[in-house]
């Protein structure tokens, strides 16, 4: 392990947060779009459900998410906040896995590091999300079957992840192709 200061490090809540709920729209869009099969719902209540229940997931579900995973990061998993180095593959790995939530600055580095650290935090992130919408639509859609809702918040959610890791894999690609050093 390598030391690293305290004070040092990429809190990725602060780098990939901002683009959550710029992706808030197109992840609305698909949700509203996917909400058609629930019987009985109109377009505005549709809209309006998919809209509470991503912003609340968003706005709260996520920053849970994230001091979680520090805690675990910190507390936790073998190494604390201590560096993995980026010196073989299994350190690249666990570098931009298991130190997602907050991670080392290597400067060099973080062109990859950061999208592949914002997918990596997109697992924890789905599956605070399920249970937080869950929630919001047992209000919003009071009226709806338990089951249709439990229904439409797995298979939104599923659409919804694929767009989000298909972004970040662009993100990703983007910033191999445009910003990485030769050796």
């Amino acid at each position: 392990m390598l030391p690293i200061l305290a004070d040092a490090g990429v809190p990725m809540l602060f780098v990939a947060f901002p683009f959550a709920f710029y992706l808030l729209i197109p992840v609305i869009a698909v949700e509203t779009w996917i909400a058609r099969s629930v019987p009985q719902i109109s377009l505005q209540r549709r809209f309006f459900g998919a809209l509470a229940a991503n912003v609340f997931s968003t706005a709260v579900g996520w920053p849970i998410a994230w001091y979680i995973l520090v805690l675990l990061q910190m507390y936790v998993i073998p190494g604390g906040g201590g560096g993995y180095g980026l010196d073989t593959p299994l350190h690249r790995i666990a570098s931009v896995t298991l130190q997602a939530a907050w991670l080392i600055p290597y400067e060099r580095d973080l062109y990859w590091m950061v999208p592949t650290a914002s997918i990596v935090l997109l697992l924890p992130a789905f599956l605070i999300t399920i249970p937080s919408e869950a929630l919001v639509l047992r209000f919003v859609w009071r009226q709806t079957a338990v089951s249709e809702r439990r229904r439409f918040v797995w298979v939104a959610n599923l659409w919804s992840y694929a767009l989000l890791v298909l972004a970040g894999l662009l993100w990703l690609w983007y910033s191999v192709t445009h910003y990485a050093k030769p050796i």
